[in-house]
């Protein structure tokens, strides 16, 4: 795995050890880059890496789909 989905993985792993309250700021890197990728990236699996890697860490918000080519996962 290489490139966005082995940034999140490799972000995501320790901080399922760490606290809650000291996720928050990866939490909200995630909604952001998760946005992001929604509107510019060709790789549904990164999409899915993303929004996987906020829920292990408890992230329960919704993206909005937006008009990217995949604004329907």
């Amino acid at each position: 795995m290489d490139g966005v989905p082995a940034l999140v993985t490799s972000k995501v792993r320790p901080a399922l050890n760490g606290h809650a309250r000291d996720r928050q700021s990866l939490v909200e890197y995630l909604r952001d880059l998760e946005t992001v990728a929604r509107h510019q990236c060709g790789s549904r699996e990164t999409v899915q890496v993303i929004a996987s890697g906020r829920r292990l860490l408890g992230d329960k918000t919704e993206i909005a789909p937006g008009d990217g080519p995949f604004s329907r996962t």
